[in-house]
């Protein structure tokens, strides 16, 4: 697994980002710029998930069995010396970050989950039936398919950040999202959980939001938050962060 420690005495936090998203443009997203200014406080920890950036590529979709990618993250935090961190999860990242709830709780300080859900995926759902026929149609045209989709729905991205999608491996994450679209619920009981969360959804994500918030309801310790005007994708391409005053006050507690 590749990952950048940003180093420092804050209190840990490993952030995870959404599908495609290599560090590079992790780091650009409104959350991440936000806790950059506030190096004093967390020591930041990005992790390119298996599939994406310098992180190995593997073809089959067994590989991103969500056991497997909790462990990738629990090998960073072995590797660092870390016993317990806050996770931030973007969309993909913050169905992992359900995972880390669910198989690893004794590592985690909180979860702040951004654009996810951890039950079983609705192949019908807007968004997700774009990205399926997208990476469908990467057997042939390549990773160029899917950012054309996500540029029909987001407009064109600027030349560097369509430069780095470009670049990603198709047969990669098509097995990532196999895996993913196959694994049905992340657990079966939420209301077991003894995990500090916050998880925040855009009133127009279609694809999650109905979903996040019965999970915010099922969890114990659980906060929801709901951002208007905006879906999806535009949560993460804020010029502000929205999620910001929430994320502190769930992160600040728990440190």
């Amino acid at each position: 697994m590749y990952f950048e420690d940003d180093g420092g005495v804050g209190t840990p936090v490993a952030i995870l980002g959404g599908f495609l998203d290599p560090i590079d443009l992790v780091r650009g997203a409104p959350i991440a710029r936000a806790l950059q200014a506030l190096s004093d406080e967390f020591r930041l920890i990005f992790v390119d998930h298996r599939g994406h950036g310098r992180s190995a590529k593997p073809h089959e979709a067994k590989a991103y069995a969500m056991p497997l990618r909790v462990a990738d993250v629990v090998a960073v935090l072995d590797e660092l010396g870390i016993e317990r961190a806050h996770f931030i999860g973007i969309s993909w990242g913050g169905r992992l970050c359900f995972g880390i709830g669910e198989y690893t709780s004794e590592r985690v300080l909180s979860l702040v989950i951004i654009g996810q859900q951890p039950y079983a995926i609705r192949p019908d759902g807007p968004l997700t039936r774009v990205v399926g026929e997208a990476l469908d149609a990467s057997k042939e045209r390549g990773i160029e398919a899917l950012v054309e989709a996500f540029e029909l729905i987001a407009g064109r991205y600027p030349e560097a950040v369509r430069g780095t999608y470009l670049d990603c491996d198709a047969a990669a994450m098509r097995a990532a999202w196999i895996a993913a679209m196959s694994e049905g619920a992340v657990s079966e009981d939420l209301s077991g959980w003894d995990v500090r969360c916050l998880i925040c959804v855009a009133v127009d994500d279609e694809d999650f939001f109905d979903q996040a918030r019965r999970a915010a309801e099922e969890i114990p310790d659980a906060d929801f938050a709901a951002i208007d005007g905006t879906d999806h994708l535009g949560i993460d391409t804020a010029g502000v962060d929205p999620i910001l005053p929430a994320a502190l006050r769930t992160l600040r507690k728990t440190t």
